[in-house]
């Protein structure tokens, strides 16, 4: 996380912790601010793409650490 200065384990933690807040404070912060606060609103759109994210970092993750 550039924004924050977070390691990935950090942002995962944080992600898996405070999901929906998180994932909406995240979008705002990179200027998609409706998204993010239809994010908090929803919960993670239902926690599916709360879900989505976790993968997302664990997969990006491993991909880089592979590459």
């Amino acid at each position: 996380m550039k924004e924050f200065n977070l390691s990935w384990k950090g942002h995962l933690l944080i992600t898996i912790l405070f999901g929906p807040i998180w994932g909406g404070v995240i979008r705002i912060i990179r200027g998609k601010v409706l998204i993010g606060l239809l994010y908090m609103l929803t919960l993670g759109f239902f926690g599916i793409v709360w879900v989505i994210d976790i993968l997302t970092l664990i997969f990006q993750h491993n991909m880089v650490f592979l590459a």
